[in-house]
């Protein structure tokens, strides 16, 4: 008899825990770990395959020369279009193609030397430079020049990009990325809504100096001017302006003095414009 009662005991004992058992694995278990689930981290994104690449080329820029750093960032662009990386080396990449070519020393292959009556508009017709930029390579103080003097001039072909999703302005040379520029301020309300995109030309350009009056003619005051560049798309001129002024600010892109003051002696009147 005791026998019996022991046996029924057990086997109702696995009965219970097999029947426990089952609801633990059937639902228990399950909502247990849809719970923890729902508390834990969310995973972390896959890591970016570009970033050792991205750090040998800011290895490269610090220790060879600018020419090897610049071939170092546009090989990592064009290898990685979707780094996360991406518009540090672009503004890296735009920085040392600002300082090579504004640092350029004249050579046989980059200037002309002054014939008898040439003059500074001359040159600048003849070579395709931007007058403003002729002053501003040579260092000139005024327009006089005489016959025998070696004078930086080559022909470029600088063309914008403004780029309304991004809001950025970028600087291309012979289609070629140059240099991109973050704005101040961009015209329209947020969110966007990007106008179609369109290609003009440059119709006017301006300056003022720091007392609100025009720069001297073929001066190299001008680079450091406050800036306008013209654009005939409604509300989209592109300008530099002082904080401290009263004077209203002009409806359109705003960058700092020092962007306005490169792209305003890099793009000449007439230069192609992009909006996209």
């Amino acid at each position: 008899m005791l026998l019996r009662i022991t046996f029924i005991l057990i086997l109702a004992s696995a009965i219970v825990g097999g029947t426990y058992f089952a609801i633990h694995s059937l639902y228990i278990e399950p909502e247990m770990k849809l719970k923890a689930d729902k508390a834990a981290a969310p995973p972390a994104p896959p890591g970016d395959p570009s970033l050792p690449d991205f750090r040998e080329c800011l290895q490269i820029r610090q220790n060879s020369s600018p020419a090897a750093a610049v071939a170092a960032f546009e090989r990592f662009l064009e290898a990685y279009p979707a780094s996360t990386k991406r518009n540090e080396a672009r503004d890296a990449l735009g920085e040392l193609n600002s300082a090579m070519f504004f640092g350029v020393k004249a050579t046989e292959q980059n200037s002309i030397v002054v014939k008898p009556g040439d003059s500074i508009a001359r040159i600048s017709n003849r070579t395709k430079m931007p007058l403003e930029l002729l002053v501003h390579l040579n260092k000139l103080k005024s327009d006089r020049i005489h016959p025998g003097q070696r004078l930086i001039a080559f022909p470029i072909n600088f063309r914008l990009v403004l780029k309304q999703r991004d809001e950025r302005v970028i600087l291309m040379r012979d289609d070629k990325f140059f240099r991109q520029y973050p704005t101040l301020s961009w015209p329209g309300k947020k969110p966007l809504t990007p106008l179609p995109k369109q290609t003009v030309r440059v119709t006017d350009k301006s300056a003022l100096n720091d007392a609100g009056q025009p720069p001297k003619p073929l001066s190299d005051e001008f680079f450091g001017c406050f800036h306008t560049i013209g654009l005939p798309i409604a509300g989209h001129s592109v300008f530099s302006h002082p904080d401290e002024t009263t004077r209203p600010l002009p409806n359109g892109i705003r960058l700092s003095r020092e962007a306005m003051s490169e792209i305003a002696v890099l793009l000449p009147k007439g230069a192609q414009v992009t909006l996209e």
